[in-house]
């Protein structure tokens, strides 16, 4: 257990979360560099020919600078995105702070900008990822220490001129001291670069181990553990890459120019070409695990997204997608596959069952073409795809490890949010899911997404639940929405309209509910000539001066002149709306659309909305007809809502009805119309037809 909230604390952290976020706001950077370096160096001569001969070289000069500025300049890209992340975790209102002092921290801690030094490229990922996350806190404090200062407000003052006074202070403080640090460090260690210290760490240290098969092994590993934290490994040990391995394609290269057998193994590129399959992780191994043992749609779909990605050794999208970053079950497979597919590699180049690489090989060609051109023999290509398939069978147990324990951790989720509805909807004040502050904002956003591309692609159902008359015979239904998630299967249907309202999307579910309603009464007409459907629909809706035309609109579209549509407003979400509502709901009524007051008698004032004659029929609120048996209050209370409504011509219907005990009462007291289990579940339209249309025609 203590254990458990120890990763819960760790994946919580601000400092974890900010570089996570971080490093996926930055993912169609990378991806546009990546391949940007892969079309303005893909292995074909007559396409390098030709591209460098168009326009006197237009096209590689485009390609360059869309490098140089994207993947090129890839500390600068997690500067902002990470320390954006940082501000907007902290919940303040003063985010615009956050990337501009942790910028000029980092580069006051650079000393500047200095020609020949670029403090943005790859090489300098640890170090401006440490400055960042370390000038936001120093920030983060100064200005909480400055919210104290009474004297620095200025009444009357514009809110933003407030702000940057109270900024002036941890601004100061942020950028001194990291300059002065970094004015200290090359000072007294006489090295220009060592304010670059992940580098200047990471090379001294393989500088020692030496390039042979222990300093690849470490290099595999650190690579990989970085990644595992959302810290981007390649390109943090990218100065070992450059200066420790790769100089020994040329060793190979003279070896080989002088008639003799080349011996040296371990290279950049020779890890690029044979451990690194599909980019770190052997992320193509992953991607083809997934397609073959995974059980759950979101993650074959993610597979097939990534999967011309990974052909070019592109892995991010598929690591954090699935995801390997933050991901216990995943650490071992991630670091260990690549691992293990560099030994094997060297133990074939060992005893000649295939050439050294002798060729260096830009990362981004793909599988196989790669391994030819290394070795420049087709047995590359060959130890390639032996390492894809042991790669794949490595991968294997952990996706269906990992795929088991992402779907209890999104069910867990979806439950406590279900939970956090129903208690908001109790006390009237509904969960901001998708804020940052909120504990699952995670899933609740990832729930959101998919609810959105389901109703986009026409997944989402009706069910009907029947509605009785006192005489025993259909009235007709109410459509309630109906979604079945593929990991955590039936969503509360409060919960999805509450993400649909926060996500701003509600609008569009109000009518795509309304469209799918039109088409199954159609369907049901054929079988039952005269009844009532139910809609519910939110005073959000019924305020955009566009809805009733929308939905006359979508109506008039289907041929259901014999059935009386009904829109469903809760008594409570009437509260606080604008004078229009009333305007338009008689609007709908004059357009033939009856009006119903869902779960009146929660004690909220609605009087005004019947005296104007607004609605057709008062549903009463469930928690009263439950306790309608054995209460004597609530029998009371029925009875004043329906001597009411009768005097003001309504029609009264009852849910929640699942005794007969219950409908008896009912019914005494002069209600008209019964809804709930003692007649029938919601259920699909077809099961409806079977179960109350066939052979029932009236």
């Amino acid at each position: 257990m203590t254990r458990l909230k120890g990763d819960k604390r760790l994946k919580n952290s601000i400092y974890i979360l900010s570089i996570r976020h971080g490093l996926m706001q930055s993912i169609p950077f990378l991806i546009l560099g990546a391949f940007s370096l892969l079309l303005s160096s893909f292995p074909l001569d007559a396409y390098l020919d030709f591209i460098g001969s168009f326009h006197h070289g237009a096209i590689v000069n485009i390609l360059t600078t869309v490098y140089n500025v994207t993947l090129g300049s890839i500390a600068l890209l997690l500067i902002v995105n990470i320390s954006y992340s940082f501000g907007k975790l902290t919940g303040d209102d003063h985010v615009f702070f956050y990337p501009v002092t942790a910028l000029v921290s980092y580069t006051g801690f650079c000393g500047g900008f200095k020609e020949g030094i670029s403090i943005f490229n790859p090489e300098w990922v640890f170090t401006s990822m440490v400055i960042t996350l370390l000038s936001c806190t120093l920030f983060r404090k100064g200005m909480a220490y400055g919210s104290k200062m009474e004297k620095l407000h200025t009444a009357g003052a514009e809110y933003l001129f407030n702000k940057s006074i109270q900024a002036i202070f941890p601004v100061v403080c942020s950028v001194v001291i990291f300059t002065s640090l970094g004015g200290i460090m090359r000072a007294l260690l006489g090295d220009i670069n060592i304010t670059n210290f992940g580098s200047y760490f990471f090379l001294t240290l393989f500088n020692k181990v030496g390039k042979g098969i222990c300093g690849a092994m470490l290099y595999v590993f650190f690579v990989h553990f970085l990644w595992f934290f959302g810290i981007h490994g390649t390109n943090t040990m990218e100065i070992v890459a450059q200066r420790v391995l790769e100089p020994v394609i040329a060793i190979n290269k003279e070896v080989l120019q002088s008639g003799s057998i080349p011996t040296e193994i371990f290279s950049k590129s020779f890890l690029d070409t044979f451990a690194f399959v599909g980019g770190c992780g052997a992320a193509l191994c992953l991607v083809i695990a997934i397609l073959l043992v995974s059980k759950k749609s979101h993650n074959r779909k993610l597979a097939k997204v990534t999967g011309l990605s990974v052909l070019f050794n592109i892995n991010e999208i598929v690591i954090f997608g699935f995801p390997v970053i933050f991901n216990p079950i995943m650490l071992v497979p991630f670091i260990l596959t690549p691992i293990i597919l560099m030994l094997s590699s060297a133990f074939a180049m060992y005893f000649g069952l295939v050439p050294v690489v002798s060729h260096s090989v830009k990362w981004t060609v793909p599988i196989f073409l790669s391994g030819y051109i290394a070795t420049d023999s087709i047995r590359g290509s060959i130890l390639q795809l032996f390492n894809l398939v042991l790669g794949v069978l490595m991968y294997i147990p952990f996706v269906r490890i990992s795929e088991e324990k992402q779907t209890k951790e999104f069910i867990n989720s979806t439950k406590a949010m279900t939970a956090d509805m129903a208690m908001g909807e109790a006390v009237g004040i509904i969960p901001s899911f998708l804020s940052d502050s909120y504990e699952h904002h995670f899933a609740a956003r990832t729930l959101a997404s998919d609810l959105r591309n389901a109703m986009q692609r026409n997944q989402l159902q009706l069910y009907y639940q029947v509605q009785m008359g006192n005489d025993e015979q259909l009235f007709g239904a109410e459509a309630l929405l109906r979604w079945k998630h593929p990991v955590a299967g039936f969503i509360s249907p409060p919960l999805l309209i509450a993400l649909a309202n926060e996500d701003g999307f509600l609008y569009e579910l109000g009518l795509y509910i309304i469209e799918r309603t039109c088409k199954d009464v159609q369907m049901m007409e054929q079988y039952r000539k005269h009844m009532d459907i139910s809609i519910n629909i939110s005073p959000r809706q019924l305020e955009n001066e566009s809805f009733v035309q929308d939905a006359l609109n979508i109506i008039g579209k289907y041929d259901i002149r014999n059935t009386c549509l009904t829109f469903e407003v809760t008594e409570r979400a009437l509260l606080n709306t604008s004078p229009l509502i009333i305007e338009r709901i008689q609007l709908l009524r004059a357009k033939g659309i009856a009006m119903s007051m869902d779960d009146f008698g929660m004690g909220h004032s609605s009087m005004m909305y019947l005296q104007e004659s607004a609605f057709d029929e008062v549903k009463l609120d469930g928690s009263l007809v439950k306790n309608i048996s054995d209460n004597d209050r609530s029998k009371e209370i029925i009875t004043g809502v329906i001597d009411m409504a009768k005097k003001l011509n309504y029609h009264v219907v009852a849910e929640f009805v699942e005794t007969k005990e219950q409908r008896d009462i009912l019914s005494s007291l002069g209600c008209d119309i019964y809804q709930g289990y003692y007649y029938g579940k919601a259920m699909p339209p077809k099961d409806f037809v079977e179960n109350f249309l066939k052979n029932k025609s009236a």
